[in-house]
């Protein structure tokens, strides 16, 4: 009889991974004294020459109570673009304005310190946020080919690099099109945005004794490939993700309450939660009528204070 040796690693290799995460995966549990801020950023685009969305500015509030609900370290601001715009407003989610917040974060939060950041709005194919133009005209497009004006977008690379002086953990919760590109890969994560990556490369990635510096988690809405959707009727609307996610924390959405402090939960709990709860397909043929979320690779998981 002939043995495939080969076929035979590979079943090795996945049976150590697979006996590796249920037995022995990496948190970064909460410190008692640990200070959480919230940068909510959400836009509706109204008054632009955009498309409005309706669920938004709902994701973005529902998100500040919820975790202000959970911790009595927490505090936070809500970047809100709603249609009544004041250019003045530095809490109004233009580019400059955004990453001003990021970097007052960066010096307020220690070591021990949770920054999450959230988004809910559009989103370009490469990734980059869609914020709010500084014109009096309120024009997003540059011309009739419907061409964003590249000084209102903020990359993936452009908000990775304001995070850079950051001491302490983040969390980055983004829900708009294209999300996916948010979820960057380190030294030690095994792959989950590409699929050729071989058994043994994952195998060595993983058990690599390369320090894990990676201390950015990242919850996206969907692929780096697909849009992020919401309901077009209903009320209260939030986009499909952002809704699963809410109620995985305890938020109640017919009533705009939390009901439940869940503790000790984790990035993976919530996204397995939002596999299971989000009301809209996760898998399909024509990416309009499916989206997929995504959370960062590797052995490390946050849990939320």
């Amino acid at each position: 009889m002939q043995v495939n040796y080969k076929s035979m690693k590979k079943i090795v290799i996945i049976l150590s991974i697979l006996l590796f995460l249920i037995s022995c995966e990496l948190f970064y549990p909460p410190s008692a004294d640990a200070k959480v801020y919230h940068i909510a950023i959400a836009l509706n685009y109204q008054g632009t020459d955009v498309g409005n969305l309706r669920g938004t500015l709902n994701d973005a509030r529902a998100l500040n109570q919820t975790l202000l609900g959970r911790s009595t370290q927490y505090s936070g601001i809500l970047m809100l673009q709603d249609g009544t715009d004041d250019l003045s407003d530095s809490s109004l989610p233009i580019k400059i304005h955004v990453l001003n917040e990021i970097q007052r974060a960066s010096e307020r939060l220690g070591g021990n310190d949770l920054l999450i950041v959230s988004y809910s709005g559009h989103g370009l194919e490469d990734g980059s946020w869609v914020l709010y133009p500084t014109t009096d005209d309120r024009k997003i497009f540059l011309d009739a080919n419907k061409t964003v004006k590249t000084e209102l977008l903020l990359s993936p690379d452009e908000l990775f690099a304001a995070f850079s002086s950051f001491k302490g953990t983040i969390l980055l919760i983004v829900d708009s099109c294209y999300a996916g590109n948010f979820v960057q890969e380190n030294n030690t994560s095994i792959s989950l945005v590409h699929p050729r990556e071989s058994y043994e490369e994952a195998y060595r990635r993983f058990f690599s004794k390369e320090d894990y510096s990676g201390k950015v988690f990242v919850m996206a809405a969907t692929t780096r490939d697909n849009t992020s959707k919401e309901p077009v009727g209903g009320t209260p609307v939030h986009g499909f993700f952002t809704k699963a996610l809410l109620e995985g924390l305890g938020w109640d959405v017919a009533q705009q309450k939390l009901f439940e402090v869940r503790p000790n939960i984790s990035i993976d709990d919530l996204y397995l939660y939002v596999l299971e709860h989000q009301e809209f397909p996760l898998e399909g043929i024509n990416p309009k009528f499916y989206q997929h979320p995504l959370v960062s690779p590797g052995p490390m998981d946050l849990i939320l204070p």
